[in-house]
């Protein structure tokens, strides 16, 4: 447990990237249409019951099991969840974002 005193942070931060990663998706999605988001399990929940609320239940799910993780002091997990969300989800929307943003 000697990384617990860190857990809150790791914690805030995968909320914070889980409400960026569902912000810019939602901009990407309205801008592009719903065919440039990967996640095929995503796509099939937006176009069953639209972009805003498949967004909005599948980052109450993330952040619920990321609650868990951090109850469980799964913390290591917690924070490679965090980074992996960063990385794959955050950063290639930030990056379509500003090449577009000048557009």
């Amino acid at each position: 447990m000697r990384h617990a005193n860190q857990a809150p942070i790791v914690l805030a931060l995968f909320v914070l990237t889980q409400a960026l990663d569902g912000a810019l998706t939602y901009w990407g999605v309205t801008r592009f249409g719903i065919g440039i988001e990967s996640n095929a399990y995503l796509v099939n929940l937006m176009e069953a019951i639209g972009t805003g609320p498949a967004l909005l239940a599948a980052k109450t799910l993330a952040v619920g099991c990321g609650v868990i993780l951090f109850s469980t002091t799964s913390f290591r997990v917690l924070a490679v969840a965090t980074g992996w969300c960063l990385g794959f989800a955050v950063v290639p929307w930030l990056v379509l974002f500003t090449a577009f943003s000048n557009v």
